[in-house]
């Protein structure tokens, strides 16, 4: 009984969560696509540049209206420890040392827009993989970055969209006009 219980909990949570959520896939490009994603619940819109690699670990640049930039590393066999870290990301071996969040099955480092920001777009825009680093230099995931310029282009144009969109006081769900 306690299982079946578990078990429709598990379903009831996940349809919540499906539904709250809608991305729409913009783009797909050689290993990398966008998608646009919508909070149905708080009106939220971001738009996101990921490519995967063989071992299911997902390397993620999300953009949201307000001009803000997340990089994050998903990885499902993860278990850690919510709490502030430093890492790496390696971009054809030009190294960028970060200090982001972990928390469940993700790590991540949100950084504001800038001439460095700007110089490691480019650089993932521009390069062969990207590789993610602990403190202690071990590797822990590398990605490809075949189509990422095209990608990021496309990322670009759709942050563009959101951000006009957020920028209008008049416009709602239900407006008339």
């Amino acid at each position: 009984m306690f299982r079946f219980v578990a078990i429709l909990y598990f379903l009831s949570v996940t349809m919540v969560h499906a539904e709250q959520y809608q991305s729409q896939r913009l783009f797909s490009h050689k290993a990398w696509g966008v998608d646009l994603t919508h909070d149905t619940i708080d009106g939220a819109m971001w738009c996101s540049a990921e490519t995967k690699n063989r071992s299911s670990q997902t390397f993620s640049i999300t953009v949201y209206p307000n001009g803000g930039l997340t990089v994050f590393v998903f990885d499902y066999d993860w278990a850690i420890s919510e709490r502030n870290i430093d890492f790496i990301i390696d971009v054809d071996y030009s190294r960028w040392n970060m200090r982001g969040k972990a928390s469940g099955i993700s790590v991540s480092v949100s950084v504001k827009p800038g001439p460095e920001t700007g110089k490691f777009v480019n650089e993932l825009a521009a390069g062969g993989a990207v590789a993610l680093y602990n403190r202690d230099l071990r590797r822990l995931a590398t990605f490809s970055l075949a189509g990422s310029k095209a990608a990021l282009l496309k990322l670009t144009e759709c942050w563009d969209a959101i951000k006009a969109d957020a920028a209008d006081p008049f416009k709602s769900q239900a407006d008339p006009f």
